[in-house]
């Protein structure tokens, strides 16, 4: 498999993290009426399905010994936690700035550690803490070491079936917000979403055309814009990451197009710095005289919000270029590095 064949996903996965910071863009008005960015914290299964069909399908027939399961850990934990462990360092340093550190659960001195160790998401704490998104990043470090151990097995499709199905029935009967759980029950959304991108991995490639493409544009755009049956999300976007992987029709090529493939790239940092831009607009409220809602939101009037609006994505895109340039792919080639394994001793002959 060439790595080139996946830029279309690399590219929609971009969208789909603006998509979720859009979703978090704290104003109430023209933007948060349009129902694929009220409802757009259903990407998080996208991304999901999307790192098990790419782990599994560049992966899974590596990891067969103990050298290999440790190097895929190690460069799986390095594309992760460096920006990870930077915006907590961050939200950190302004919390003891500002004297919120420990003032509330969101920021107690307990909530660094399990969120320095990746285990926020895992049900260790009772709500989200410091930078709230990065619940689904623990999830998805957890995925990455059960994945490396079940690789190996014989029969490992149906241990997959098994993940998929443990997780969907969880998120139905015991999870209290459903398919739709984050830092308690999210692990399971998690298990769900990822094990089902691991069997799509799975099914015999097919290249698609621009009808086939169309329809799981259409297919994602309903699921998201009614928001219900949400114990789909895996099977929606499974279906999605398929015909993209392989399609060649007419949206693949226009994911192809550089401006978008380079939001793909810049995707993990989108996501990861969003809440910070979020916070920051949020401290321009008293000086624009934005009055704050009952429900958590800022009333603007519709100029006000456009001009926020364009705010808020100009800086996302230009400090998620500069996280990705200065600590997202430096720390990773770091860790890949160090996870290159060691060339064999050549034999001089004499």
């Amino acid at each position: 498999m060439e790595r080139d064949r996946f830029v279309a996903l690399d590219s929609l996965r971009g969208v789909c993290a603006l998509i979720v910071a859009l979703f978090h863009f704290p104003i109430a008005g023209f933007l948060q009426s349009a129902t694929i960015v009220s409802n757009g914290y259903l990407f998080v299964d996208f991304f999901f399905v999307l790192s098990g069909f790419v782990i599994a399908t560049v992966y899974e027939g590596r990891l067969q010994d103990s050298g290999s399961i440790w190097r895929f850990l190690l460069r799986r934990f390095g594309r992760l936690w460096p920006l990870h462990a930077a915006v907590l360092a961050l939200l950190v340093a302004i919390a003891v700035a500002q004297g919120d550190l420990g003032a509330d659960e969101k920021h107690s001195v307990r909530a660094i550690w399990t969120n320095l160790a990746m285990l926020h998401g895992l049900g260790t704490e009772d709500r989200l803490t410091w930078n709230g998104p990065s619940w689904s990043i623990g999830v998805e470090w957890t995925l990455y070491v059960l994945f490396a151990f079940l690789a190996p097995l014989r029969h490992r499709a149906w241990i997959f079936v098994a993940c998929v199905v443990a997780g969907a029935l969880v998120l139905a009967l015991k999870a209290p917000f459903g398919a739709a759980s984050t830092y308690d029950f999210g692990a399971y959304r998690g298990l769900a979403g990822f094990f089902t991108g691991a069997l799509v991995a799975r099914i015999p490639r097919r290249q698609m055309g621009g009808l086939v493409e169309a329809s799981a544009v259409a297919g994602v755009i309903a699921f998201v814009h009614f928001a219900v049956g949400l114990s789909m999300a895996p099977l929606v976007f499974g279906v999605a990451v398929y015909v993209f992987a392989w399609s060649d029709g007419p949206f693949s090529r226009a994911l192809n197009w550089g401006p978008l493939a380079r939001l793909g790239e810049w995707s993990y940092s989108i996501y990861m710095i969003h809440s910070i831009v979020v916070a920051i607009l949020w401290s321009l409220a008293k000086p624009l005289a934005l009055r704050a809602t009952l429900a958590g939101h800022l009333e603007a009037s519709p100029l006000t919000e456009a001009l926020l609006l364009a705010m808020y994505v100009a800086a996302l895109i230009a400090g998620s270029a500069l996280t990705y340039a200065f600590i997202e792919k430096p720390g990773r080639a770091w860790f890949n590095r160090r996870a290159a394994p060691t060339p064999a001793p050549s034999l001089a002959v004499s």
